[in-house]
């Protein structure tokens, strides 16, 4: 199948592009793992396909609208009021 044909049905069937769902795929991944405080910036961004700090950060500051550091900071604020 080419790959067009293939992103036209993945978005048909999923209703976004299959690179924005994987971008997104992964991005939950590092919010759950920021909640949890298990791993630094570098190791979650390796584990979630990015080759460095700096372009994770700027992928999931893009997506959750906050840069990993503040999510987590505020995730265990959160957590330690609640």
């Amino acid at each position: 199948m080419p790959r067009s044909a293939f992103a036209a049905a993945f978005k048909k069937q999923v209703g976004t592009a299959p690179l924005q769902y994987l971008i997104e795929w992964r991005m939950s991944l590092a919010r759950d793992a920021l909640r949890r405080g298990t791993r630094s910036i570098t190791e979650l961004a390796a584990a979630t396909g990015y080759e460095s700090d700096s372009a994770f950060s700027n992928a999931f500051r893009r997506v959750v609208g906050s840069s990993p550091r503040r999510f987590r900071d505020t995730a265990h604020r959160t957590a330690a009021c609640g």
